[in-house]
């Protein structure tokens, strides 16, 4: 027998789906019902599932008017700040130390593999939307290396805030070019299994955004 997830994990899943692979756009305002109806799912399950995903930082709940992606605030940049620099500052120390392993080396292939992806876009198409998704997917690749639940759904959980502070950091004249050259130093030390320079270079990447991002009515 086939199970079926409850509608109201139903809409949760699509809607955060929708939110993640930027079906929203930030400035508007959307409809309850025609969210509803979009997904073919019943106005409670999808009231519901919106809750959660403000409760969550994904959404602004709008009452009698509907609901808007999250707009960011100081706090939300500096506390992804602290969270990215407390798990994958850990998670690259992980990484520096089992530097001869097998799952290490692997780990090490896909992010030079990243790198020169990265490095594709910014002598060609110089997109921040492709280059932002391959930036996501070298942190996601440093953070899923140790197979840690807790630690890799803590990270996923604040995934809407962190691909915000990408864009927006990527939108500054010269980040995507830095961010390149960032990311070599940390893969470099790693590799080396160099800790202490591994854990500083991956600070000093995740820093910079405090200092370049100015937020707007837009965010």
């Amino acid at each position: 027998m086939k199970f079926v997830k409850p509608l109201q994990i139903q809409a949760y899943e699509r809607l955060k789906s929708m939110i993640i692979q930027g079906d929203f756009q930030p400035s508007l305002i959307y409809s309850e019902t025609k969210v509803s109806q979009t997904l073919g799912i019943s106005r409670t399950p999808v009231r519901d599932a919106i809750q959660r995903l403000a409760q969550e930082g994904y959404l602004d709940v709008l009452p009698s008017k509907g609901f808007r992606l999250h707009k960011m605030t100081e706090q939300d940049l500096l506390e992804t700040y602290q969270i990215r620099c407390a798990l994958e500052g850990f998670c690259v120390v992980q990484l520096a130390r089992d530097f001869e392993t097998p799952a290490a080396r692997k780990t090490f292939a896909k992010l030079k593999a990243l790198l020169q992806c990265q490095e594709t876009v910014l002598n060609g198409s110089h997109s921040i939307e492709e280059f932002a998704q391959y930036d996501q997917d070298f942190h996601e690749t440093i953070v899923y290396y140790l197979q840690n639940a807790a630690i890799s759904e803590t990270f996923d959980n604040f995934h809407y805030q962190m691909s915000r502070q990408i864009a927006l950091s990527l939108g500054q004249e010269g980040r995507m070019k830095a961010t390149l050259r960032e990311h070599r130093a940390i893969v470099e030390n790693i590799c080396a299994g160099a800790v202490g320079r591994s854990y500083e270079a991956a600070l000093d990447h995740l820093e910079k955004p405090k200092g370049i991002i100015h937020l707007d009515s837009g965010v």
